[in-house]
């Protein structure tokens, strides 16, 4: 790939973990310096809008010796190097090796695509876990770009925005503007996300799904254990989800808004949590899924990270998966950082549902979202009455029920529907 190829591969993805947008050079690219230091590395553009049009810089000689004297100010210095590269100036940084660095204007991190200042008494908190936080970035042994999917390459860039056409001549590229290699190898990131065949990398890259008609997990009538990439995790579980869960619809604008008994905005980030944040070093275990009769619970193997706590973990913004998160964030899966938890509690709230339980079980973490107080008997579902809900399906269940629902019901009398419900009492039930 030329340079110029390469110019325009870091344009056409935009500001992410690893790249960060600067119209002009000011002596306050330091923070970014550090940021990149504390995470794990990352290039400084300077001639690029926050949109990514280019503006242009050039690159000086005394420039080229302020940027290297901000570098070397910095608390330990840091290792720059600075280049022309077509119309605009690179600085790139690598992942220090004496974390936490600092600036004159403090300490800074990298989320997404954000540098985010952290007060000192936080460095300990976001840095002792550093560990914990290495298996996405080492060497997979044995992996090859051969053995990543091209196809599935190309659709994260499809959803992520990124007009580009991934092929076999620049899919090393590609990899390498992700962070997949590290040590010129594939990462197991890189694995979790593009392997044609995961379970020959990771084994115990899975999440399991499972729906219950008790409320102690002894009866369940739908199941389904998902081995894939970490997307494809995500979106079968979503799917799971919706198929499960009883909803609604409202037309707004003339389109129509699916709205349900639990909010999918809740759903969606727990899971997308749970992915990111799970310590993948635990083998013989994966993320669990299960829905029952009056809550949703997942738990994913690794507990909180050294010094947070049930009462803080909402206050950090710090990831055991760094690279994995990124991922998410150029799919916009998950929002802005340190939203998240923010979001499921007031989600939950607008839908007068029970406050969301988060538990620390000492290498596990689990988040419990509450279904809607349900008047029928322990054991029914609300929704099983839909013949596509699962193959499973209790024979209870009445085919009959779904040809009355209606996109005219109001979203409201969703959360009440149960399957001693007349059919025209619950016709939100039906997928």
């Amino acid at each position: 790939m030329t340079l110029s190829e390469d110019f325009n591969l870091m344009i056409k993805e935009g500001e992410s973990l690893t790249v960060e947008f600067k119209e002009k050079y000011t002596s306050k690219i330091d923070q970014d310096m550090v940021a990149f230091a504390n995470t794990i590395g990352g290039k400084i553009i300077l001639g690029v809008t926050d949109l990514g049009a280019v503006k242009g810089e050039a690159l000086s000689n005394r420039m080229k010796a302020e940027i290297t004297d901000l570098a070397q100010k910095c608390d330990p210095s840091i290792d720059v190097k600075i280049s022309q590269l077509d119309k605009v100036v690179v600085i790139e940084v690598k992942e220090g090796g004496e974390k936490p660095y600092s600036c004159s204007s403090g300490a800074f991190k990298r989320l997404d695509a954000v540098t985010q200042k952290l007060k000192q008494k936080d460095l300990r908190i976001l840095f002792d876990a550093s560990t914990a936080r290495s298996f996405e970035q080492r060497p997979c042994p044995g992996a090859t770009i051969n053995d990543l999917s091209l196809k599935k390459v190309n659709e994260f860039c499809k959803n992520a925005g990124i007009k580009i056409l991934v092929t076999g001549k620049n899919i090393s590229n590609i990899m390498r503007s992700f962070s997949l290699v590290s040590q010129n190898e594939l990462n197991h990131a890189s694995i979790l996300f593009f392997a044609s065949r995961i379970d020959s990398f990771v084994l115990h890259s899975q999440i399991q799904l499972l729906v219950f008609k008790d409320l102690v997990g002894v009866d369940f009538f739908d199941r389904k254990d998902v081995r894939g990439t970490l997307l494809e995790h995500f979106q079968e579980a979503d799917f799971f989800l919706r198929r499960h869960l009883s909803h609604g619809a409202t037309i707004v604008d003339m389109k129509r808004i699916d709205e349900y008994e639990i909010p999918s905005v809740a759903w969606r980030e727990v899971i997308a949590n749970a992915i990111i944040h799970r310590d993948y070093r635990m083998s013989g275990t994966g993320i669990q899924v299960k829905l029952f009769p009056d809550r949703l619970e997942v738990v994913s193997p690794g507990g909180l990270l050294d010094h947070v706590t049930l009462k803080n973990f909402s206050a950090f913004s710090n990831r055991r998966n760094e690279i994995i998160a990124d991922m998410f964030a150029r799919l916009k899966i998950v929002e802005k950082a340190g939203t998240g938890i923010a979001r499921i509690l007031s989600s939950s709230k607008k839908a007068e549902l029970k406050t969301p339980l988060f538990e620390d079980l000492g290498g596990f973490f689990k988040v419990t979202l509450y279904r809607p107080v349900i008047k029928a008997e322990i054991g029914d579902l609300s929704n099983k009455g839909s013949p596509k809900s699962s193959p499973k399906s209790s024979p209870k269940s009445s085919p009959k029920s779904s040809p009355k629902s209606s996109p005219k019901s109001s979203p409201k009398s969703s959360p009440k529907s149960s399957p001693k419900s007349s059919p025209k009492s619950s016709p939100k039930s039906s997928p």
